[in-house]
């Protein structure tokens, strides 16, 4: 694919923060377009669905297309207050769309959607899936807070592909504090955490806080790995 990497967002589970780092990241690249991605899975293993009281509003896997998967960009379905999309579009991201796919036809899904993007401006992509298509070059930023909701097997290919490694500092306990699941995950993967790259750390409420220096670290970092 010509022009700029398209940047990846990947984490382990729902709620880790992936779309909060997406809108700042958009907001601090400027020009940025967006592609918001889900994947449907069945209920009965939804990561979302069902975990809280908010959890059926906030699933959007559970009711596949019946092509196998859609490109939505009917920009009343994108503004729905509380949407992805709408958080990405208030950030600054234009165009913002959303694709939801099915696993088989991921890959080809993900190639349509891409066409309708510039790929000579910064581009980001939200979901882990985009990760696990080996023949899609892209700068992948791996954020992984102290707590997940279990580790989605979505996100072990992104393990081995991380260019920027965003981690959390625990709320208590001491500082810089590798998360216990992310170093069960390496294992399970054969790696260890000395095969990524040296972390961001963010603070354990960074979500609530204005944009700090470690975001502009984090900024920095992406620019180098998106020039290499």
């Amino acid at each position: 694919m010509d022009g700029r990497k398209p940047i990846i967002i990947t984490a382990p589970s729902a709620n880790c923060g992936k779309t909060e780092l997406a809108c700042r990241l958009i907001a601090g690249l400027k020009d940025a377009q967006a592609l918001k991605i889900t994947r449907f899975h069945r209920e009965s293993h939804c990561p979302v669905h069902g975990v809280d009281e908010q959890g059926e509003d906030n699933c959007d896997g559970c009711a596949p297309a019946p092509a196998g998967f859609e490109l939505v960009d009917d920009p009343e379905a994108l503004r729905t207050p509380g949407k992805d999309s709408d958080r990405m579009i208030q950030a600054g991201a234009e165009p913002v769309l959303w694709l939801r796919a099915a696993p088989h036809v991921f890959e080809y899904a993900l190639t349509a959607s891409l066409k309708r993007f510039d790929m000579n401006r910064p581009m980001v992509l939200e979901g882990n899936s985009a990760a696990t298509v080996s023949g899609l070059a892209g700068t992948v930023i791996l954020l992984w807070p102290q707590k997940t909701r279990g580790v989605k097997a979505s996100v072990m290919p992104a393990l081995k592909r991380t260019d920027v490694l965003v981690l959390v500092e625990a709320a208590d306990g001491p500082p810089r504090r590798w998360p216990n699941t992310l170093k069960q995950a390496l294992a399970k993967a054969g790696r260890e955490t000395t095969d990524l790259p040296e972390p961001v750390w963010l603070p354990a409420d960074w979500w609530r806080k204005p944009a700090s220096e470690a975001e502009t670290r984090l900024l920095d970092r992406l620019e180098v790995a998106l020039q290499a």
